[in-house]
């Protein structure tokens, strides 16, 4: 047999009442709200209902978003300061994990050559050397994370 719920709802500040109907019959039912309990009189019959400790909801954690244009611009100029004396270096040119190191110590490369796969954002980087030169230090490993601006590769 399926019941029907039908409530007629009249509200005031602290109190409500309820008249709705199971299964053809009329009920009602007076709801007084006090700071922890709530007495509710269904038919005549009056309860006591505690109800569970409210806890406020959490603020939302709010976080500056620095703008993609100046995360990017800010390593360019980082450059200069990260090079050794008497050689080049390749920087990452923003933040984020190392996935492939395509040269070792040693390796000859030329302008343009890929030397690290960098995944940031969720896309693979190629970064590439500006000029020719032979690796003289590889400065990361696979699974890295680095910072935009970091050195990843020394060329002699």
């Amino acid at each position: 047999m399926a019941r029907s719920f039908k409530p007629k709802i009249l509200t005031s500040k602290k109190m409500k009442e309820f008249k709705f109907n199971i299964s053809g019959k009329e009920h009602s039912a007076h709801v007084v709200e006090h700071e922890d309990t709530l007495e509710v009189t269904v038919d005549g019959k009056i309860y006591t209902v505690t109800l569970p400790e409210r806890k406020p909801a959490a603020k939302p954690v709010v976080k500056p978003v620095v703008p993609a244009a100046a995360s990017v611009a800010a390593p360019a100029a980082a450059k200069p300061a990260a090079a050794p004396a008497g050689g080049n270096v390749v920087t990452a040119p923003l933040n984020g994990k190392i996935t492939q190191v395509l040269v070792k110590a040693g390796d000859q490369v030329a302008a343009g050559d890929t030397v690290v796969m960098l995944e940031a954002m969720k896309m693979e980087n190629s970064i590439t050397t500006e000029t020719a030169g032979t690796v003289k230090a590889v400065l990361v490993n696979v699974g890295d994370q680095v910072d935009g601006g970091q050195a990843l590769v020394e060329l002699a």
